[in-house]
C-alpha cells in the first residue's frame, strides 16, 4: 500500500456494486488495490487503460472513474453519524430558528437542549443548524426560553446513501446518470 503513498488523489472513484447500485466513494489509492487484487472492474475502456498504465508505473490515475464489483456483497443497512457535515445535509444549510440560509462557514451547529442541562451531546434530535445569531441568542437556554421555536423537529438524516453520496459528489452523479441513461 505504501507504493502509492506519494500523492493522495483529489477526484474520488464512485464504486458500484455488481449490480450497478452505488455503495460508496473509494479514493484511487483504494481502486488500484482493487482493481491489483482483480475484485472490482472499470466500466469504461479509457479509464481501464489509464488504470493499467497507473499500476504499471505505480501513479495514480487521473480523472473521474466509475468502477464495478466483480462478486455480489451483502451491504448492511447504514446509519449516518449526526456530524456536521450530516447536520448540513439534513438541515438544508438553512437556520433551523429563523430560516436564514448560508455557506457552511457562517453557520453552527446548536444543541436544542443544551448538554450543560441534560441534554443529549451527539444526537440526531438534538443537534439542529443555526446561524450565529440565533445561536449566540439561544446561548445556555431552551428555545421557548428566549422566544426561538425550531422550524421543523429534528430526526435523523433518512434519504437513501446514494442520494447522500451524489449530494457530496455532484461530478459522481454526473457521469452515474451518463452510465445508467
Amino acid at each position: 500500500m505504501a507504493r502509492w503513498a506519494h500523492t493522495m488523489p483529489t477526484m474520488a472513484v464512485l464504486l458500484l456494486s455488481a449490480t450497478m447500485q452505488p455503495l460508496n466513494v473509494i479514493s484511487k489509492r483504494r481502486l488500484l488495490i482493487l482493481l491489483d487484487k482483480e475484485r472490482i472492474a472499470l466500466l469504461d475502456e479509457v479509464a481501464e487503460r489509464e488504470a493499467e498504465a497507473a499500476l504499471r508505473e505505480r501513479r495514480l490515475p487521473r480523472g473521474i472513474v466509475l468502477a464495478r464489483l466483480l462478486r455480489a456483497v451483502h451491504v448492511p443497512r447504514r446509519t449516518l453519524r449526526p456530524n456536521r457535515r450530516n447536520l448540513l445535509l439534513r438541515d438544508d444549510m438553512t437556520c433551523q430558528y429563523c430560516g436564514v440560509g448560508g455557506p457552511a462557514s457562517e453557520l453552527t451547529i446548536d444543541h436544542v437542549v443544551p448538554v450543560s442541562r441534560g441534554g443529549a451531546a451527539s444526537t440526531w434530535e438534538n443537534q439542529v443548524v443555526a446561524c450565529r445569531r440565533c445561536n449566540g441568542r439561544k446561548a445556555n437556554s431552551h428555545p421557548e426560553e428566549v422566544g426561538l421555536r425550531l422550524r421543523r423537529r429534528p430526526g435523523p438524516l433518512t434519504q437513501e446513501f446514494s442520494h447522500i453520496l451524489f449530494l457530496r459528489h455532484p461530478e459522481l452523479k454526473q457521469a452515474y446518470d451518463a452510465l445508467v441513461a
